[in-house]
C-alpha cells in the first residue's frame, strides 16, 4: 500500500512539474514575442530618426562638434541595441524577424556611413570610420572565427579609442542595394573585410597594436 501511495504521489509530483514548466515556457515564449515586437517597432523608429537627423544640418545651424557628437551617439545606440538580439539567435521562431531587423539595423549603419563621409567632406575630422564588411549567419567554420577574431579586434579598438573611432559594422549578404553598391566600389571578393577611412582595407588577421597603428594614423 506503501508502494502504490508513493507511486501516486510520485506520479502526481511529476504531473505538476510537467505543467508548470509548460505554462512558464508558454508565458517565456510569448513575453519573448512582445519583446520582439517592440525591438522591431523600435528599429522603425531609429530609421525615421536617422532619416530625419541627417537632414537636419540642411535647414539648422548645427556646427561640426554637434555633427559628430550625432554621429557618434546614434552608432553607438545601434550597435549595442543589435548586441542584445544576440540572445534570440538561436530561436527558430525569431528567425525571419530576427533577418528583417538586421536588415534594418544594417540600413541605419549604411545612412550612418554615408553620413560620415559627408561630414568629412564639410567639417575638418578627427575622428576615424572603421567599416566592418561581414556575411549574416554563415555556416563557413573558417569565416566564423575570422569574423570572431575581427569582431574582437574593433570591440578592442572601440573601447581603447571611444571619441576617434565611428564603429560600423555591416552585413553584406542581407539583399541591400545601397550596401551592395557601395561595397561593389571596392572589389572585395571575400569576407570579413575592414575598411578604414574609405582607404586602407584589411583582410588579413592582424596584431592590435599593429591595427591601432594603422588606423590611428590613418588620414
Amino acid at each position: 500500500m506503501n508502494n502504490k501511495n508513493a507511486f501516486w504521489q510520485a506520479l502526481i509530483f511529476t504531473i505538476i512539474i510537467f505543467v508548470v514548466g509548460f505554462i512558464f515556457g508558454f508565458f517565456l515564449e510569448v513575453f519573448r514575442g512582445d519583446k520582439m515586437e517592440l525591438v522591431l517597432l523600435n528599429s522603425e523608429i531609429n530609421l525615421l530618426d536617422e532619416q530625419l537627423r541627417a537632414n537636419t544640418g540642411d535647414y539648422f545651424n548645427i556646427t561640426c562638434n554637434e555633427t559628430k557628437e550625432g554621429l557618434f551617439n546614434f552608432a553607438d545606440r545601434i550597435y549595442y541595441e543589435a548586441i542584445k538580439l544576440e540572445k534570440y539567435e538561436n530561436s527558430e521562431r525569431f528567425s525571419e524577424t530576427l533577418f528583417l531587423i538586421h536588415k534594418r539595423y544594417d540600413l541605419l549603419r549604411m545612412m550612418l556611413w554615408s553620413e560620415s563621409i559627408k561630414a568629412k567632406k564639410e567639417c575638418t575630422s578627427d575622428f576615424h570610420t572603421v567599416v566592418y564588411l561581414y556575411e549574416y549567419d554563415i555556416e563557413d567554420l573558417g569565416k566564423q572565427s575570422k569574423q570572431v577574431f575581427f569582431s574582437r579586434l574593433l570591440f578592442d579598438l572601440k573601447t581603447k579609442n571611444p571619441d576617434k573611432i565611428l564603429l560600423i559594422p555591416l552585413a553584406v549578404n542581407t539583399e541591400l542595394d545601397s550596401v551592395n553598391l557601395s561595397v561593389r566600389n571596392y572589389n572585395i571578393s571575400t569576407y570579413p573585410v575592414i575598411i578604414v577611412d574609405e582607404k586602407k582595407i584589411f583582410i588579413d588577421v592582424i596584431k592590435f597594436d599593429d591595427f591601432e597603428r594603422e588606423v590611428l594614423g590613418s588620414k
